[in-house]
């Protein structure tokens, strides 16, 4: 890749926690190929194995002992629509589960060493709950899907085609301040009566 990885070491960081910097040509060329190939990723247990859509983005870091973000290999089935990620139970907000909610789909491509082309698509959603009245309301919480879409570049061409696959999401809290927290509403201010003008008086 000619320069020098923002990788570091898992005994100085402990895994996916802060100092954990790499770059999208390095999550795909050393953590989501060799984990689809069956080898070991670059950093041994900087991104591990979880399900997203298996808890609230702020319990399932809790639970992998991350904080702001953290990075996950998750299976997925061939041909899911990637529209909406529903979460069962882990909403809040007095409305129960959430959703991760499609926002935006980026398409890229990363070389390896040996010139092996590696194919792949990133999905962008946000994690929404529902409100005490119904309504979807935005936590702030942001996942970035990232999929190989060409398996010719991990599998072999003989090989049936798999049922399930793995992807690699980054999980974060954004850094802009979340749409929900909406300042509640200033009651309205009454309005003096003005006094009647005698017109005729002048």
């Amino acid at each position: 890749m000619g320069k020098e990885m923002n990788l570091i070491r898992e005994d100085e960081y402990g895994g996916g926690g802060v100092g954990f910097e790499p770059t999208e040509d390095e999550l795909m060329l050393h953590f989501l190929r060799p984990q689809l190939r069956g080898f070991a990723p670059r950093v041994a247990g900087a991104v591990v194995e979880a399900d997203p859509c298996g808890a609230a983005p702020w319990e399932l870091l809790a639970r992998h002992g991350r904080r702001e973000e953290g990075f996950f290999f998750s299976a997925r089935a061939r041909r899911k629509p990637s529209v909406r990620r529903t979460v069962a139970g882990g909403g809040g907000g007095g409305g129960g589960g959430g959703a991760w909610m499609h926002s935006s789909t980026k398409n890229g491509q990363s070389v390896t060493d040996l010139g092996v082309v590696v194919r792949w698509c990133r999905i962008n959603y946000c994690f929404y709950v529902r409100g005490e009245m119904g309504q979807q309301r935005s936590t702030g919480w942001m996942m970035a899907e990232y999929e190989i879409t060409d398996p010719r570049c991990y599998r072999r061409a003989d090989d049936g085609e798999e049922d399930d696959f793995w992807v690699l999401c980054h999980v974060r809290k954004s850094s802009r301040p979340s749409a929900a927290k909406i300042s509640p509403a200033k009651p309205a201010r009454r309005r003096k009566p003005t006094a009647a003008v005698d017109v005729r008086a002048a």
